[in-house]
């Protein structure tokens, strides 16, 4: 009996389940939300959702976006929050309820603080620690954008082209993003002579879309799904290279881009797609490889330039991947998570040795080549390749 007891101990130190969707549910084949845990205990996630890093507050009345000198608390009247199961779970609200669209966003935000903290192997103590002990969620604000700030994530909505509005905090991308903002904020600090012009903000745009990007690898339903959609071929337009995918067949960026530093403008996000571009395909140039060196795929492939790819050669992918894919789908998926974890983990060693008042796209990108080394050799050639490419480095 003791042993048993045992064991129902452990599962419940596994942590508590959650129903996330991978993608906007808005978009076709991700109208399911996928269950995940979120890494802290039942019984320890209390009503709202709030733990020891976030809570939520679904404000009655329509709110202002938060602007300096307006910040956190939210002070005013919120509707019920969502509650846990008898046993501790949140995955049994109704979908359509403003609970569930508090359990969503605090979800979302907890798992992208859940894997980042694995990759970086310690607890990330937030930024603005020293005036709140924990991030705030607002899920729903009636205004056209996101936000994340000092002490906040607040959470409007996209206009849809049949006028109704499809809520942020469903959209994991998004929620991603700007949890990445706050992510990046707590490990390598803010300027001390406030945002300028320059690399900082192109870089911190660049990297919160990484988040986002390698975040949603960790859906297991989701990267089904990519990779049948694909054929395999991450080149293609897909979930993973069109960061937050929006109605009407468009995104808010492509991380799949030929985009150089000589070609773009001082405009932050403009000058942001260089370096997103330049990991992106560091990621598919290790996919491939892998599936390469586990004879999954046609030595040809590696001859291929995926940064410069036209329709015959987009063409020629797919069908050096489709049909060994469609053979054998799960060894692609473990190539995939194994890319996946060393992009994740180079630019998790990276970020903390950053200095927010030093920081240049050069000069990250050199501390992510000479880091990756650490994980494999052509990791570290891999990024160093494509970052000399974008002119980066």
């Amino acid at each position: 009996m003791n042993a048993l007891d045992d064991v129902g101990r452990a599962g419940m130190s596994a942590g508590t389940r959650f129903l996330l969707y991978p993608q906007a549910p808005h978009l076709s084949g991700y109208e399911k939300p996928e269950a995940v845990w979120i890494s802290t205990s039942p019984g320890l996630i209390h009503p709202g959702p709030e733990d020891h890093r976030i809570y939520v507050r679904y404000p009655v009345q329509d709110k202002q976006p938060y602007e300096y000198p307006y910040l956190p608390p939210f002070v005013g009247a919120y509707f019920p929050p969502a509650e846990p199961g008898f046993d501790g779970h949140f995955d049994h609200l109704s979908l359509q309820s403003r609970q569930f669209l508090a359990a969503h966003a605090f979800a979302a935000a907890s798992r992208v603080l859940d894997i980042w903290e694995s990759y970086l192997g310690k607890p990330i103590v937030w930024y603005f620690a020293e005036t709140y002990e924990r991030l705030e969620i607002i899920p729903w604000v009636d205004w056209e954008n996101a936000q994340s700030g000092y002490g906040y994530l607040e959470l409007g909505r996209e206009r849809g082209a049949d006028g109704r509005g499809h809520p942020y905090a469903l959209n994991f991308d998004v929620i991603a993003h700007e949890v990445g903002h706050a992510i990046l904020f707590s490990l390598f600090g803010v300027p001390t002579e406030g945002l300028k012009d320059g690399d900082f903000g192109p870089f911190h745009e660049a990297n919160a879309d990484l988040i986002s990007l390698l975040s949603f690898l960790h859906f297991d339903s989701g990267m089904d799904r990519l990779l049948r959609h694909s054929q395999a071929n991450l080149l293609v337009l897909n979930e993973l290279n069109r960061i937050a995918e929006l109605t009407g067949d468009r995104q808010i960026r492509l991380a799949s881009n030929s985009r150089k530093m000589s070609e773009v403008t001082e405009e932050i996000h403009d000058r942001s797609r260089p370096f997103t571009g330049a990991v992106f395909d560091t990621l598919v140039d290790l996919y491939h490889t892998g599936l390469v060196r586990q004879g999954l795929a046609d030595e040809q492939l590696l001859g291929v330039d995926i940064r410069e790819v036209g329709q015959a050669e987009m063409r020629h992918i797919s069908d050096l991947t489709g049909d060994a894919f469609r053979a054998r789908p799960f060894l692609f998926k473990s190539e995939l998570v194994k890319a996946r974890d060393d992009v994740a983990l180079a630019l998790a060693l990276a970020w903390p040795r950053l200095d927010a008042d030093n920081l240049t796209f050069a000069g990250a990108a050199t501390t992510i080549v000479e880091l990756s080394d650490r994980i494999r050799p052509a990791v570290a050639a891999s990024f160093e390749e494509n970052f000399r490419w974008r002119g980066i480095l």
